[in-house]
Order: C-alpha cells, then structure tokens, then sequence
C-alpha cells in the first residue's frame, strides 16, 4: 500500500501541476487556487495540518472570487489573484521552514502530548477571577448603552461603543476571549467531576464575548480551543469511549460555531443601513440561507477585492515604513509613527460599498512597497511555523493554547492581519502565561 501511494503521488502531483500550467491559459485564477490546493495535500502528507489547513482555506478563498457571485466581485479582484497567490506561497513556504528550523532541534520524532492542568482547584480559581474581570469590565464598556447583541441597529451600536471605549477597556475585555478557550480546552481533553462546570463556564465566557455582536470576538474563543483539542493524545481508560469519539464531536462543534457564525454575518449585513446592505437586502432578500451564502463569500473574497483596489493604487501610496503595522499599538503612539488610518483606506477605495476590509498583504504593501511586502510575509512566516513547531509537543495547556492562537490568527489572515489590527494577543499573552505558571507551581 505504502508503495502504490508512493507511485500515486509520483504521478499525481506533476499531473496537478501541469493542469494548473495548462489552466494558467485560459484562467489564471482557478489555476493558482488549484495550485495552492497541491500544496495543500502536500502539507497533508506531511503531516503539516496547520500549514496544510491554512493553505485549504487560501484555496477556497481564491475560488470564491472566481465561482461564487456576489455583490462586492469586480475586475481588481479578479485581475490580482496570481499576485496575491504568490505573496500567500511566500508566507506559506516561509511557515514550512520555520517548522523544519525546530525540528532540527527535535530529538527525535515525538507523539501528540498529554496535557498537565493544574488542580481542579487552581484551575477553577483562576476561571472565576477572569470571569470577575470580565464582568466587571463589561459593566463599565456598556455603561449607559445597549449592547450591540441586544440592539436595533447593531452596527450603530458598536460604533458608540467604539467612541467611548479606550485601550485598557479593550484589553480586559479579553477576559471573556481567554477564559471561553480555557473552559472549552478542558472540558474537551479532560473528565472529571466539575465537566459541567467548565461546559457552564464556557456558555457564560462565550455569551458574554457575544455581547459586542462580532462573530470574531466568539471565533477567536472557540477556535482556538477546538484546534488544541485536536492536537493533544487521547487518554486511556473509564474515558475512553468517550475520548474516542472525541474528534467527531470537536468537529461538530466547530461546524455549528462556523454555520452560526456564518449564519448571524448574514443577518447582521441584512439589518444594516449602508449602501452595500441595501444591495445586499435586493440580491438575497429576506431568505435566510442565500443570505447566509452571500456573507460567507463576503468573508472569503471581500479581502481579495479589497486588496485587489489597493494593489491597483500602489504606484499613489507612498510607503510608511512600519506605521500601518504598528495599528494594533492604538492613537497614543501616533506622534511617534504618524497616523495612518488603514480602514479608511481601505473603505475609500472601495467605495461606493465602503467595505473596511484590512486584508492580509495591505500592510506590509502600504508599508514596505511590493517588494517589502515579500520580506515582509517571508519573516512572518517563519515566525508563524518557529512558534507553532516549538508549542506542537507542549503539555502545558497555555502552550497548546498559545499554539492554537497562533494557527487561528494565521487562518482568519484570509480576512484581515488580525494581530497588526487587534491589540487582542497584549491581553492573552499575559493570561496564558499566568496559566502556565499555575501548571508548574501545582507540579
């Protein structure tokens, strides 16, 4: 069998390769995506299921731009595909090095890790303070407001919220994000006599990241979560019937978190007021499920096509050399770098939709220039592939989870840079690491 396989990929990939030379004639795109889709089985083959995933996502990003119709395709997203493949193989190829750069100092092969919690006691404690931080911020972020979930007009509700909110606000509220992914962790890869407690904790952390009515601030939660229980080994006896079927039911519950997700993106776009709301409404209707469809393209290739604006503009865009990458550090640090208002950008290019993508290539372009852009991505990959191999065999659960974070911020970057946009990683570093000190005080 291991010989056929062999001979099969042997023969397969240069046949994958040479369809997509031979559809580069006739359509370039569908070409690149079936390309980055080869490297994907290969990163599978590899054993590289971060890398292989985030290259499937890649992949069915670039095919929504050229299958899937929707009200924000045009010729600039079209017409940059193969620029933007070629940035993504940059970073993607840049993440395998980084791995193979740890490996080496691997000794030996080593099999999915068991995770070491701390106590029961311990744990829960440390659950209930970021529970308390988390309410106790909320009190104070929808002090005299409605919050966006429980609102008319969500997005009007959230650019209130916007005006009156500050850094530290922001930061803290990441209480409810951390303490949703260490519930879900645990009671995922792990029984005990307080399982209920920690599902309980995960449904109060997750409604309450929910509150802001952003289906990131809940994703960032629950994936993160769902991919460390799929990294670490199954533990043996009472349980086992249960952690047998553990994969089936992480899955499923990262099915129903996507389509609900999905789901609540269409609903939230129906309900809104703007210009591409309104062509929205007249596309899909009041149907709840093409409206679901048109946002999930929305979320797939509206990053392209915004992209694929500023990439037309890039001969007017001066470079600002690190001001755009360093958004995430807020207004306060903007008499030293300058201001740069990437949404803004980003939304007048787009106009008359004023869709505010910040797409994944858009800073270090509007920073460094096309050819900086490489360095740029190349460096972030590594970085991406270093820390993922280095946290892969951690049985720290702050490491898995840290891992995790690392992957999911690398796959939602079809959309936007997360970490350059959101200081949300300034909250989960230091709350990760406190966990990881409890894991080794009760050791």
């Amino acid at each position: 069998m291991a010989a056929a396989e062999r001979r099969l990929w042997s023969v397969g990939i240069p046949f994958a390769l040479g369809a997509a030379l031979l559809l580069a004639t006739v359509d370039t795109g569908i070409a690149v995506a079936l390309a980055l889709a080869v490297g994907t089985l290969l990163a599978a083959r590899l054993r590289m299921w971060a890398l292989a995933a985030c290259a499937a996502v890649w992949t069915a990003a670039l095919l929504a731009v050229r299958v899937l119709p929707g009200p924000y395709d045009s010729w600039a997203g079209r017409g940059v595909l193969p620029v933007l493949a070629g940035y993504v193989t940059v970073f993607l190829l840049a993440w395998a090095v980084g791995r193979r750069l740890i490996d080496r100092r691997d000794d030996g092969e080593r099999s999915r890790p068991a995770l070491s919690w701390p106590s029961e006691r311990r744990l829960l404690t440390y659950l209930f303070v970021l529970l308390g931080i988390a309410l106790v911020t909320a009190t104070i972020r929808f002090r005299g407001t409605v919050p966006p979930l429980l609102a008319d007009n969500p997005d009007a509700a959230r650019q209130v919220l916007r005006e009156q909110s500050n850094l530290v606000v922001g930061l803290l509220s990441e209480a409810w994000t951390l303490g949703m992914a260490v519930s879900l962790l645990r009671a995922l890869s792990a029984r005990g006599r307080a399982l209920p407690v920690y599902y309980a904790l995960t449904a109060v952390f997750t409604v309450g990241a929910a509150l802001g009515a952003s289906k990131n601030s809940v994703l960032v939660g629950i994936a993160p979560a769902l991919i460390a229980a799929l990294s670490v080994r199954r533990t043996r006896g009472r349980a086992a019937s249960f952690l047998a079927a553990r994969t089936p039911v992480v899955l499923l519950i990262g099915a129903v978190a996507l389509g609900a997700a999905v789901f609540l993106g269409g609903q939230r776009t129906m309900a809104g007021t703007g210009a591409f709301e309104t062509e929205f409404r007249a596309r899909y209707g009041s149907n709840a499920l093409t409206s679901s469809a048109g946002s999930l393209d929305l979320s797939l290739s509206s990053s392209t096509e915004t992209f694929g604006r500023v990439w037309s503009q890039r001969e007017h865009l001066e470079p600002r050399y690190g001001t755009y990458s360093l958004t995430f550090l807020g207004s306060r640090v903007e008499p030293i770098v300058g201001k740069a208002d990437l949404y803004g950008l980003t939304s007048q290019l787009s106009q008359p939709y004023l869709m505010n993508t910040a797409t994944f290539v858009a800073i270090p372009l509007l920073d460094y220039g096309p050819l900086g852009a490489v360095f740029f991505l190349a460096a972030l990959g590594l970085a991406v592939g270093a820390t993922e191999r280095w946290f892969e065999f951690s049985r720290a659960p702050a490491g898995q989870l840290a891992r995790a974070f690392v992957v999911y911020f690398a796959l939602f970057g079809v959309y936007e840079l997360y970490p350059l946009i959101y200081p949300t990683w300034l909250s989960l570093v230091p709350g990760l690491w406190v966990l990881h000190r409890l894991g080794r005080s009760a050791v």
